[in-house]
This record gives structure tokens, sequence and C-alpha cells, in this order.
């Protein structure tokens, strides 16, 4: 049945003609919730053993690490460590690119206007200035924003306006020196023809951080992760800080949210036959 009303109204409407009937749904809630919480518990453990990325080119970026001795951190692994971090009531803001996508899987909330993000939109820098808005409405809030280097790069100055305007935030960049979601489908659909994809640069986020009179800091090591977090959120609570937290990460790419946006090309000339 199609109803036209406001949302909120029409709830309230229907739960009063609903008082005091017998439900069918009553007589199976307590076993789907049983199911609902076995699923759950499912899925964590899943996200506890999938640790690194099983796909060739990710293999091939942890045996890169390996031999270039880099000690830089899984993207899931920081993901995680972030998430049992986390602060009550926290506000997160999610940019786009490959990390961010996957970071959806480990990001909890207990009440509404908690996650922003820009999904299929594609606006890149979006995090940032997302999150210092929603820190402005709701000051007694912790507010996070997550971002990848690429991103971080389009929005970053607005760090001093933070600064400037004292609505203290967190920002996590994901430093892997790449743009992870093209990157991603370069891999998936063009044969791994990089193209404009590499940032290594050798930037130095948290010193530009610095430079705009936040706090930074860069993290190599796993257990540094939450003592930052819980540092900058004390800073921000607290100190009315803001602090950009620079996560060192592996180049390993975890499967976009929206794979299904491109297509294999179709080749047609002949000397192309052979490519992926």
């Amino acid at each position: 049945m199609g109803i036209c009303g406001d949302a909120g109204a029409a709830a309230t409407a229907l739960l009063q003609r609903l008082e005091g009937r017998e439900l069918a749904c009553d007589a199976t809630r307590v076993q789907r919730a049983a199911e609902i919480a076995d699923d759950k518990a499912d899925w964590e453990a899943e996200l506890d053993d999938w640790i690194h990325e099983t796909d060739d080119f990710s293999v091939d970026m942890i045996k890169q690490a390996a031999e270039e001795r880099y000690n830089w951190m899984h993207p899931r692994q920081v993901l995680r460590e972030l998430e049992t971090a986390m602060p009550e009531r926290v506000m997160v803001s999610t940019d786009i690119g490959n990390i961010n996508s996957v970071a959806n899987s480990y990001l909890r909330f207990e009440e509404p206007r908690s996650f922003f993000a820009a999904m299929s939109w594609g606006n890149c820098g979006y995090a940032l200035p997302t999150i210092i808005g929603a820190k402005k409405a709701a000051p007694d809030r912790p507010a996070v924003a997550y971002a990848g280097d690429g991103a971080w790069a389009m929005s970053m100055v607005e760090t001093m306006t933070a600064v400037r305007h004292n609505i203290p935030v967190t920002a996590v960049v994901f430093h892997n020196r790449q743009w992870g979601a093209e990157k991603k489908n370069q891999v998936d659909f063009y044969g791994r023809r990089f193209v404009a994809g590499e940032l290594d640069g050798g930037e130095d986020w948290s010193e530009v951080a610095r430079a705009m009179g936040a706090d930074g800091v860069r993290v190599n090591e796993l257990e540094e992760v939450g003592p930052a977090l819980t540092k900058a959120i004390d800073a921000q609570m607290n100190g009315g800080r803001t602090t950009v937290i620079e996560a060192m990460c592996t180049m390993e790419l975890g499967d976009p949210f929206r794979k299904d946006a491109l297509k294999r090309p179709t080749r047609h000339l002949d000397k192309y036959e052979d490519y992926v």
C-alpha cells in the first residue's frame, strides 16, 4: 500500500492503529533477533581474520614492502584499531577512495546523525569540511574525518579554517601514496596500465598540519593507532585543538563498494586483443 504523508506523522499514526493488536511478526521476534546476532558475530569474526587482501596486486605490494623494508600498516588493521578506540557519541565523515569504502565495515554508531559519507557522488575532498560543519552543529560530540592522501590534498587547507574559527576536529589521513580508487579500477579493468595514480612524493602531512596551526602526528606502528586517536580526541574535546593523524599504510587495495561502475573494455583492434 502506498502512503503519501509526512514520514514521522504517518509512522506515529500507524503505531497508534497497531496498539493492542496481536502481530504475526511478534511470534518470531526472538528467533530473528538471535539470527541477526549470529550473523553479526560471524561478520565480526571475518573482519578479525581479514588482515591482508589476497588479490594479485595486493600480494605483490606486500612482497614489495617486505623487500624494501617498509614498516607500513595494512589499512584494515588500522581501521580496526581506530574502531576500537572510537569514543562514545562520535561523528565520523569519510571521503571517497578505496580505504574509505572499506572503512564502512569498521564503523559502529549508537545514535543518528553520526555518519557522513560522500557515497556515489564522488565529491573528492568531502570529509574534512563536512566534519567541521558537523562539529559546529554539535560541539559537544567528538568529530573525526577519514581521508586518503589524495582526497586529503583536495581540502586539507580547511585545517586552517578549523584552527582560525576554533572548531576543533580530528582527521585521520591514510597515507598509501596513491589514488586508491582509481588504482583499483586500473587493476580490475585495465590490466594494471596505471595512469596518474601515483602519489609517492614523500609528503609529510603531519608536518603540513603543524604548519597550519594544528597538531600533527605520524603513526607507523599499529599499537600507536589507538593511543594517537585517544590523545587527539582529548585534545579536541578538552583542549580545543585540531589534530591530523597521518597513518602510514601499505598499497594494498580492497574491493570498492561500486565494483559495477565500470565494465571491461571492448577491443576493436587486433593489436589489443591480448590485453586484459
